[in-house]
């Protein structure tokens, strides 16, 4: 169904499959224009191999699961999946596992050091993950807080890493990033 120039991807129209530990879509769907100035034309919907896609979440922290862009290469959006839940098992898990490797942000859940030095700060702290160690540049703009709880980390490889709720960390864990809040 489109709506305000948005094709909704569903279990109707769009089958995700595994292309080459990729994920790729055969879609119900008019065909993508040559032009982005062509003029435009009611095309009917046909059965296409769109092969690999990207997905890109509207609302990374918010609403993850809903509102889910799907472009190709070049980022020409062939739609928006409004719901995984609209989706088989098999997609879904599909869905997931390419969201999961794009979105990859491990959880701090003990911050064992963080040193500073000439403008950067070295952490190590422990994840759901492991024990990790990463270098932050300009740590105050480095950490966002996206809700009362809420900390992101951006390190110098543009990697994340999140602390879903800083009032649960243990107290000398806390100590150590409350200057940075």
């Amino acid at each position: 169904m489109e709506i305000s120039g948005i094709t909704y991807l569903n279990e109707e129209n769009a089958k995700f499959y595994d292309k080459d530990g990729f994920l790729a879509l055969k879609a119900f769907i008019p065909p993508k224009s040559e032009y982005d100035l062509e003029e435009e034309t009611v095309k009917e919907p046909e059965w296409q191999d769109l092969g690999r896609v990207f997905l890109h979440r509207a609302f990374p922290f918010n609403n993850p699961d809903k509102y889910i862009s799907v472009v190709d290469i070049s980022g020409y959006e062939y739609g928006m999946i409004k719901d995984i839940a609209e989706f088989s098992e098999e997609s879904r898990n599909l869905i997931m596992k390419s969201l999961d490797r794009k979105y990859f942000m491990p959880n701090i859940e003990k911050i064992i050091s963080i040193k500073e030095q000439f403008g950067f700060s070295f952490w190590k702290v422990q994840t759901d993950r492991g024990e990790a160690e990463f270098t932050v540049k300009d740590t105050y703009k480095s950490i966002v807080k996206l809700s009362e709880n809420l900390v992101v980390i951006l390190d110098s490889n543009d990697s994340r890493y999140m602390i879903k709720d800083i009032y649960t960390l243990e107290p000398s864990s806390y100590k150590k990033i409350e200057l940075y809040l």
